[in-house]
């Protein structure tokens, strides 16, 4: 499974990296706004790849879609979904603090459609289902 997003979240959420403008606007509403954009970067770690798509953000909870891929967290627990491969990874969590380690993996960061929305005491975006799945699925619990 490919696991490109979460470097991606790193650059995104990371407070060190906030020497970019909008990162540091991004960064000072993380605890409170319901953070929704549009990303492009590429991911230069093995060989480069150009990435892109949509991130929801709130709290220590976060919601990432893109080339394919969808990621699900919680704070707690993170679903990795690929939905061609019908394979699903979940796996315990510590919130936006584990996304750090990848900032440096990243470059060419374009953040659009960036929107602060009012927090929500609705979590169901950020978790993932997996009881209604098809028995096609792969489910590897890793918790």
């Amino acid at each position: 499974m490919k696991r490109w997003i979460l470097p991606l979240l790193a650059l995104l959420l990371s407070l060190t990296a906030a020497a970019q403008p909008q990162l540091a606007e991004i960064a000072a509403h993380l605890q409170t706004d319901r953070i929704s954009l549009h990303y492009d970067c590429t991911y230069t770690q093995d060989a480069p790849v150009k990435l892109s798509g949509v991130l929801l953000i709130q709290g220590e909870c976060y919601r990432a879609a893109g080339n394919g891929m969808e990621i699900y967290c919680d704070g707690a627990t993170r679903w990795t979904v690929d939905p061609d491969s019908k394979e699903v990874y979940i796996e315990p969590a510590e919130g936006l603090a584990e996304l750090v380690a990848y900032r440096d993996s990243l470059s060419e960061l374009k953040i659009t459609e960036l929107k602060y929305l009012p927090l929500s005491d609705d979590l169901a975006p950020f978790r993932f289902d997996t009881a209604a799945l098809g028995s096609d699925w792969v489910v590897t619990d890793l918790r």
